[in-house]
């Protein structure tokens, strides 16, 4: 294709790009601009089918819960051939390829075989579990029928080409950077949808074993997201969901991230980072991320070095050190994945 022409881009998405700006809802939108700055983006957007029976034939058919509950009966499949389209997550691969389309690439955005792995590892989420039985080679065969595999993080990427999918990190990002003048350091923040499994485990992990010790040394915890208002203790703040994130962050001077079970990149990392706020970080999730954003996250394992890695950040020095190396690493919404879409060349 040359490049006077303009490309014709679609994307396939379960997920509305309105509401609250949740990890799915993000990645959505860095798909969206990254495809717009590319060419000409349209969505289609799909919801999976309400009838019991289409369920029940999609059971039958694939022997897989997953599958059952993401049963789709598409009516109006686009007609018009497209240059490229997007699946946007596992669920909607069958649909591209019912669409005209010269190239089709699948975001996974984290690989749901991973996932399922390390629920067994923490021996928790055992439903979940159940219902992702078989996931990992039914992940496996539908990327293999697309041009290009994406996935957020480094470890998923290494997880499908373990089994035999060439993957590529295109890595989340932030909808916007505002470079906050620098916070108390003595007031934390915590932010997640704690309907969300890992949020959950790993926020109630650190205030058993970690935040009273850090409570003793007169630091005040705030936390923010669905569910998190149920949440009480010794110097802890709980919002529940918080419509206005940034004056949380004007009101904190560090974020902090304890959650050691999903995968791919933790967002509010990003989040964090993106509004000049200093991470201190469990290991695992500071593991997944690209290796420009980790150097700016502070890592703690155990009690000692989450006091340690806070008591670091008081001093003005090493707080703004920080600041700066995080904000410059954190992505925009789009730049990954139209940086991706550029490597392809000449169409």
């Amino acid at each position: 294709m040359g490049r006077a022409e303009v490309m014709r881009i679609l994307v396939i998405s379960a997920v509305s790009p309105n509401g609250p700006s949740q990890g799915e809802r993000l990645r959505l939108e860095n798909l969206m601009r990254g495809a717009g700055a590319a060419g000409d983006v349209e969505l289609w957007q799909v919801d999976p089918a309400a009838d019991s029976a289409s369920r029940f034939a999609a059971l039958w058919r694939t022997r897989s819960i997953y599958w059952a509950r993401n049963a789709f009966t598409p009516a109006r499949i686009p007609a018009a051939p497209y240059d490229l389209v997007i699946a946007f997550q596992l669920r909607t691969a069958p649909l591209a390829k019912l669409v005209q389309s010269r190239r089709r690439i699948i975001d996974l955005t984290d690989s749901l075989g991973l996932f399922r792995q390390r629920l067994k590892q923490f021996r928790t989420g055992f439903v979940r579990q159940i219902a992702l039985a078989g996931i990992g080679n039914s992940e496996a065969e539908w990327a293999r029928e697309f041009d290009e595999v994406w996935v957020s993080g480094w470890q998923d990427a290494q997880w499908l080409r373990n089994r035999g999918v060439k993957a590529w990190e295109v890595a989340n990002a932030v909808r916007e950077k505002v470079l906050l003048p620098p916070g108390n350091p003595r007031e934390l923040l915590f932010v997640g949808n704690l309907a969300y499994l890992p949020n959950r485990q790993g926020l109630q992990r650190f205030l058993r074993g970690v935040w009273p010790a850090l409570a003793k040394e007169q630091y005040r915890l705030h936390i923010a997201g669905q569910g998190s208002d149920s949440v009480r203790g010794p110097q802890i703040i709980s919002y529940g969901f918080a419509q206005d994130l940034l004056a949380l962050y004007r009101k904190t001077g560090i974020s902090i991230s304890p959650v050691e079970l999903g995968t791919g990149t933790q967002n509010k990392i990003l989040e964090a980072l993106g509004y000049g706020r200093p991470v201190v970080s469990g290991p695992a999730a500071a593991a997944a991320l690209p290796a420009p954003v980790r150097a700016g996250v502070a890592v703690a394992a155990d009690i000692p070095a989450w006091v340690r890695a806070l008591r670091d950040l008081q001093d003005p020095v090493h707080y703004r050190r920080a600041v700066t190396m995080g904000w410059a690493a954190v992505p925009v919404a789009g730049e990954p994945v139209t940086g991706r879409l550029q490597c392809w060349g000449d169409w």
